[in-house]
Order: structure tokens, then sequence, then C-alpha cells
């Protein structure tokens, strides 16, 4: 099984000059965590999701100290007033500005293997990859894979297996299931 046989191919994109407002809209709509956003031509530009945004809306030393891996922000004051401030000044702004980037990001192709695609996700920080296809020096969005087609796929893999293999159902029950009666 490759990622072509489980990627979503029509996805939800942006533009770079899309706002993080628009980003916020189309997941919520959707109900899709990362938006691959691609230029006019359909070239892979980078991805923002609800990491990204998160990270927008954690104050300064919050953003700071992410950087170091301290993984406890609680101490950080709970203020939605300030929060609001942050997020009318993002809001307005093109995602462009805050971007994960390819070099940063883990990203496959529509012929990377089931065991790869499985690496990616366990070195990736999000749920999904990006699909990309390299067209000359242009790397093309064909799609996206997430957590949840990965886990669909092998799911579905294993049933269809295991129903090739088990032996064929029939109608009738072992005695120690039966009731003697036809009412079921």
């Amino acid at each position: 099984m490759t990622t072509e046989h489980i990627m979503t191919s029509r996805v939800v994109t942006l533009r770079p000059d899309d706002t993080v407002a628009d980003a916020v809209e189309l997941m919520r709509q959707h109900h899709i965590r990362n938006l691959p956003v691609v230029d006019d031509e359909g070239a892979f530009v980078g991805l923002f999701g609800v990491r990204r945004l998160a990270r927008l809306l954690l104050p300064q030393a919050g953003r700071d100290l992410s950087r170091h891996s301290i993984a406890d922000l609680a101490f950080l004051p709970e203020d939605t007033g300030r929060m609001a401030k942050r997020w009318k000044k993002t809001a307005a702004r093109p995602v462009s500005e805050f971007l994960e980037k390819e070099k940063k990001l883990q990203f496959c192709t529509p012929d990377t293997t089931f065991p790869r695609m499985l690496d990616l996700f366990d070195h990736s920080k999000d749920s999904s990859l990006p699909v990309i296809v390299v067209e000359g020096k242009t790397r093309k969005l064909a799609g996206i894979v997430s957590v949840w087609d990965v886990l669909e796929g092998l799911v579905m893999r294993l049933l269809n297996e295991h129903e090739t293999t088990a032996e064929p159902k029939t109608a009738s029950r072992p005695d120690h299931l039966s009731n003697g009666s036809n009412n079921e």
C-alpha cells in the first residue's frame, strides 16, 4: 500500500496572501487541522495549521520558552483580553508570514510506502503530511494524508485480509449458543 491509495486528493488549500482569519474559518468549516498553502501555479509553499495558530495566540514569553522545549506553560496567565489583542493583530495578516516551511516539514510522495509513511508521521510534529510531486524544480501538491487516513487505510487493509482468510460464515449457531428457538 502506498500514499496514493489512502491520501485525500481533493484538498482544501490556501493561497499565500489569504489571511490567518481566512485560514481559521476554513479549518472550522471543514473540520481540518492543517491547510496546505499553494501558489497560483499549484506549487507547494508551506503548511498552516492549528499548531501555528496556537503559537500565534501565545504571549511572546510562551513562544520563546517553547523553542527550548519547555512543556509546561501553565504559569502563563490566562488573559483573554490580551489574547484577543494578539488575535486582532494577526487575523488580518497573510498566512505566508506564519507557515511551517518546506524545510522543516515532513512530506511524502504518492508512491511512499506504508512503512515509510508511518516513519514520517513518527518524526513529524503535524497530524498530516503534504503529498508532493516534483515537476522540474517545482514541488506540486498532489494531496494530503492524515493520521486518520493512515489508520483507516491500515484498518481497512487488515479487515479485508482477515475477511479473505477467515472461514465462510454460516447462518447456524453452534449448539452451545442456540436457545432452541428460531426467534432471534
